[in-house]
This record gives C-alpha cells, sequence and structure tokens, in this order.
C-alpha cells in the first residue's frame, strides 16, 4: 500500500510539473514565443527553462521545456495588468523582450515575427542559444546510513550545491540488486531538483525492501549517482549502506547497527494546516527538522535543540505555505533521514 500511495503520488506530480509556467496566469494579455532552445551547442535537454523578460527586468513568461528536448513553447509574454496601476505585472506594446534560458541571455534567431510585444494573441517564432553556461557542483551533504526492515522505504537525501553559472537542474540513479529476488529496488524520481547559481538544493533517493525473503540481518551496498541533467558527464557517484533487520528493529541485539533514529510518517497526513510529526531518540541529540518543497528548495526551518532519549512529537503548521507535496527531513547528530507529506488546503 505504501508503494502504491508514492507511486500515484509521482503521477500526480508528473502531471503537475508537465505544464509550462507562467509568471501571472490571471494576466488578460500576452504574446506567444516558441521554437528550438540550444545550450552549449547540444539540444537543450527537458527540463530546460526559458523566461521572458520586459524592458525593467520584470519575469513576465516562463516555460519549461517538457515534452519534446530542443523544443519551447508556447511562452506567454504577460502584458502589464492595466487594472493595476503602479504595479509592473508585464509588458506594455512596444517593449523589446528578453528571453533567458536557464537564466543566461540567450542569443535569438528569428524565424518569424519578432522580440516586440506587439498586440494580444501575436506569435512569435524565435530560435534561442546559449553557449557559456558553465556546468559544476558539489555534493555538500551526503546520506548517512541507516537501519530498515523488510517492507519499509527509506530515503536518502543528497544537498547539491550548483558552482556553475547558470540554472541547473538534478537527477539520481540508484543501483539495483540483481542478486536476490524478491530484492530492493530504487524509486526513480518525480521530478528534478533545480538550483540557481550559488544555490543548493537537495534531491532523495528512495529504496523499498522487499516485504517478503528469507536470510539474516544483513547490511546492503546502495551505489547511486547524481548528475547535471544539462551534462550528464558532470555527476557524482558514492554509496550508502542500509543495515536490514528481519528481527524487531528496537531489539538490542543489533550491536553491529549504528546509533539510531526513526522518523515517523506525519498524522494526519494530507493535512491542513497543521500535523503531527514524531521521532524517536536512542540518544540524547540536537534535533532539526527542515521543510522542502518538490524543487528541493527549503522552506522552512525548526531547530528544536538539544533533546533526551525517547518518543517526541511536534506539531507542524504549515499556514504559510500553498497546497503541495513537501519533505520533511529530520537531521540529528547520527544522520538524518526525510518522509513526504501533502498540504491540501
Amino acid at each position: 500500500m505504501k508503494l502504491f500511495k508514492n507511486l500515484l503520488l509521482s503521477g500526480l506530480i508528473m502531471a503537475v510539473l508537465s505544464v509550462g509556467v507562467v509568471a501571472d496566469s490571471e494576466a488578460p494579455e500576452w504574446v506567444d514565443f516558441y521554437g528550438n532552445v540550444t545550450v552549449n551547442g547540444v539540444v537543450a535537454p527537458i527540463g530546460t527553462i526559458v523566461e521572458a523578460y520586459d524592458p525593467d527586468g520584470v519575469m513576465c513568461g516562463s516555460y519549461t521545456v517538457t515534452n519534446t528536448a530542443g523544443i519551447y513553447g508556447f511562452l506567454h509574454a504577460n502584458r502589464d495588468d492595466v487594472s493595476t496601476p503602479g504595479t509592473d505585472e508585464g509588458a506594455n506594446p512596444g517593449d523589446s523582450i528578453t528571453l533567458k534560458v536557464n537564466g543566461i541571455v540567450a542569443t535569438p534567431s528569428v524565424v518569424s515575427g519578432g522580440l516586440t510585444w506587439t498586440s494580444n494573441g501575436d506569435q512569435n517564432n524565435i530560435d534561442l542559444a546559449i553557449t557559456g553556461q558553465t556546468i559544476a557542483f558539489t555534493a555538500v551533504t551526503l546520506p548517512t546510513d541507516t537501519l530498515a526492515a523488510p517492507g519499509w522505504i527509506i530515503e536518502f537525501v543528497i544537498d547539491i550545491r550548483n558552482d556553475g553559472n547558470g540554472t541547473d537542474f538534478y537527477y539520481i540513479e540508484g543501483g539495483r540488486d540483481t542478486s536476490a529476488s524478491p530484492a530492493w529496488a530504487p524509486f526513480t524520481p518525480f521530478s528534478y531538483s533545480y538550483a540557481n547559481p550559488g544555490d543548493t538544493t537537495s534531491i532523495i533517493l528512495t529504496i523499498s525492501l522487499p516485504i517478503f525473503g528469507g536470510g539474516l540481518d544483513t547490511s546492503l551496498v546502495i551505489p547511486y549517482t547524481v548528475f547535471s541533467v544539462i551534462d550528464t558527464t558532470v555527476r557524482y557517484t558514492d554509496s550508502v549502506t542500509i543495515y536490514k533487520s528481519i528481527t524487531d528493529i528496537g531489539d538490542d541485539n543489533l550491536a553491529n547497527v549504528p546509533d539510531r533514529f526513526n522518523l515517523f510518517q506525519n498524522y494526519p497526513n494530507p493535512f491542513n494546516p497543521t500535523t503531527n510529526i514524531s521521532f524517536s531518540l536512542s540518544q540524547k541529540s540536537s534535533v532539526r527538522i527542515e521543510i522542502v518543497n518538490i524543487n528541493g528548495q527549503l522552506v522552512d526551518v525548526k531547530n528544536l535543540g538539544i533533546m533526551p532519549v525517547g518518543t517526541h512529537q511536534i506539531e507542524y503548521d504549515a499556514s504559510k505555505l500553498s497546497s503541495g507535496v513537501y519533505f520533511y527531513r529530520m537531521t540529528t547528530d547520527n544522520g538524518s533521514v526525510s518522509k513526504k507529506m501533502v498540504l491540501l488546503k
């Protein structure tokens, strides 16, 4: 059931991410841009972001390449809403539009139309290219070894810092156990994790342990690779260990397992706007809870200070957040672990 819910949720999120996003969906008028797009001389991958800016530097439209690599549009470049004087929401007729790819000003090639905001509904076929995006990243926080039991779904979080000069986005691949059946297997992430230059984003490797299967308590080495989607040759490869126990994980006879803690599923889930987050500590530790959105962006932090051994519960208030899927990540002196939660307002 937990596996089914995760896969269903992943499908829903992919459906949401497949729609191009505009800066102001309420804008009454717009002109459209579309065409081919390349990054560093090659076809721009799915996930590439194309943005339109007015002469004042206000982003008036955005589109994420979703269906076919190297093709963007229709990108709506919205007009400034005349019903809200004093607020600049977009372009005006006669304005020149600047198009950026992954945050870098693109070199345009006009096929038809032009780069001037003309009148509502006009369409402009503009091919775009950027040639100077540097691709580099650093894995600044790595996952720690953890304890799990058959049937568990475990999430490992890797924090990635974008060391390049443009918006980059990342994907993770985990190895698969081919030595046994049933075997552990990684989930394919349901979205990319984006980061602007100098920013850090989180990417999550999710591993499912089979419910059935014999054997003794053992350790499983999980290989994984994080890579830039723009240039997949830029990558980081490592591994993390799951200590699998077929017995009660609360037993004291697992002396070979490192100090541990448990983070439980929030309740209720989905929730609005408060939910309870419970966790248990095997030793006194500092505790920090972070809330991360589906793009890997940190949206809230709760520093709980030093907490004693035992089971604890906090009430989390998400009144300031919008509806959507989030991850809550608990970090202690012994590592970190994350789980999903859904806010429905």
